[in-house]
């Protein structure tokens, strides 16, 4: 491909690595939506199975049981009823973690089959993920990065889940790469985060550091203007329901489904409880991380044009996941884009050890989650290695 870097082009191997990988997760999203569920690698249920949470939540609001979507008990009930013949398992503990802003965003698809909605809320994704990418790179190599996206394992985990993660790396990309030439709609898609709250801060925090006042308020509007929406749509009370989640655990056959998720993510509150650390520890070590991403990227858009777009985007990149005490396969998205903005500002002459560390990002899913995959645990370690990679001032260039 001609818009392949050149260094990339030289190490070829490396990149057939990364395709064969990228290839394997489609070829497990195929396996699972054609009924051959585990038949390739690891058993999903089913194809969209975060999806028909969100579906089931969405579809209350028209059976006028929109109260109940943040009842853990109500939403098992619901999920498993509703999409018996989708799913080949009941769902174990789903919940609806979003705050109602995402019910904005799932309701136009409610009255669709599970298959149609899956299909075109994913396409409409990955489009808006396309766009983004033209407008960070205007010239040819936005087709490397669309391909390397759509490639990555994350990608196929996105699909496979029927989540949102492209959705959220489309809206960091597009809306750093707006920030110059249309500051008001940069901070519009920035202030859409809010239905991700976890990752919100930190673009907000980016465009405070970078001097983007203008960006920034159309952020903070963006997101008052869709939480507003929401409450006269669904009503006030949803809100605070939606903070009972977490103020007032709920728990179902003795599992709170906040924890059950918490179980099987890579976040770094996760991996420090994985290597036998108490509750206190780990969540010290999730706010140390998330302390470390701020500084990260305060220091990277503080310092303005010194540091390429494209090499502050991917420090922003990292900081989200780093700093988020989430983190699923499918959020990795944004750890594999990091990976090849890096990839694609080395030289030809970099060693092939050099490329070592951006294809270990792009492959996290693959090794994830730790509770499976004990090499899951590096997962901080990458994004804290790739941030320091990126953080360097001249371009990654090992020399022979």
């Amino acid at each position: 491909m001609e818009s392949a870097p050149p260094a990339l082009r030289k190490h070829w191997p490396l990149a057939a690595i990364a395709v064969l990988f990228g290839l394997y997760g489609w070829a497990l999203v195929i396996a699972t939506g054609t009924g051959h569920d585990g038949a390739i690698g690891p058993h999903f249920n089913a194809l969209g199975a975060d999806w028909v949470i969100f579906l089931a939540a969405a579809r209350a609001l028209f059976s006028h049981d929109l109260s109940h979507i943040y009842d853990q008990a109500w939403i098992t009930t619901a999920t498993n009823s509703q999409f018996s013949h989708w799913l080949t398992a009941p769902l174990p503990f789903p919940l609806f973690p979003y705050p109602p802003v995402y019910l904005l965003l799932v309701v136009p698809f409610a009255k669709l089959s599970v298959g149609w909605s899956l299909l075109l809320s994913q396409l409409a994704q990955f489009a808006a993920l396309a766009w983004a990418l033209r407008k960070l790179a205007p010239d040819k190599s936005w087709l490397f990065f669309l391909a390397g996206a759509l490639l990555a394992p994350a990608a196929s985990n996105n699909v496979m889940a029927g989540s949102n993660a492209v959705l959220v790396a489309a809206l960091i990309v597009g809306g750093m790469a707006l920030v110059g030439a249309r500051p008001l709609l940069a901070g519009a898609l920035i202030g859409v985060l809010v239905f991700k709250p976890q990752y919100a801060p930190l673009p907000f925090l980016a465009l405070l550091a970078a001097g983007e006042g203008g960006a920034f308020a159309a952020a903070i509007a963006s997101a008052a203007i869709l939480c507003g929406l929401s409450a006269v749509l669904f009503g006030p009370s949803l809100w605070l329901d939606w903070f009972n989640v977490y103020l007032h655990p709920q728990t179902v056959a003795g599992m709170n489904a906040t924890d059950w998720g918490h179980m099987w993510d890579e976040s770094v509150s996760t991996c420090v409880s994985l290597l036998g650390a108490p509750h206190g520890l780990a969540a010290a070590a999730q706010i140390l991380a998330a302390a470390v991403a701020l500084v990260f990227t305060w220091q990277a858009f503080r310092s303005g044009r010194s540091q390429p777009l494209a090499q502050r985007l991917a420090i922003l990149c990292c900081a989200v996941l780093l700093a988020s005490p989430h983190l699923s396969n499918y959020d990795l998205i944004l750890l594999a884009l990091a990976a090849l903005l890096q990839v694609r500002a080395m030289r030809e002459d970099a060693r092939p050890l050099a490329l070592m560390l951006p294809l270990l990002c792009y492959l996290a899913p693959i090794f994830n989650p730790p509770r499976v995959m004990a090499l899951g645990l590096i997962t901080p370690l990458l994004l804290l290695g790739l941030m320091l990679m990126l953080q360097r001032p001249a371009p990654q260039v090992e020399r022979p």
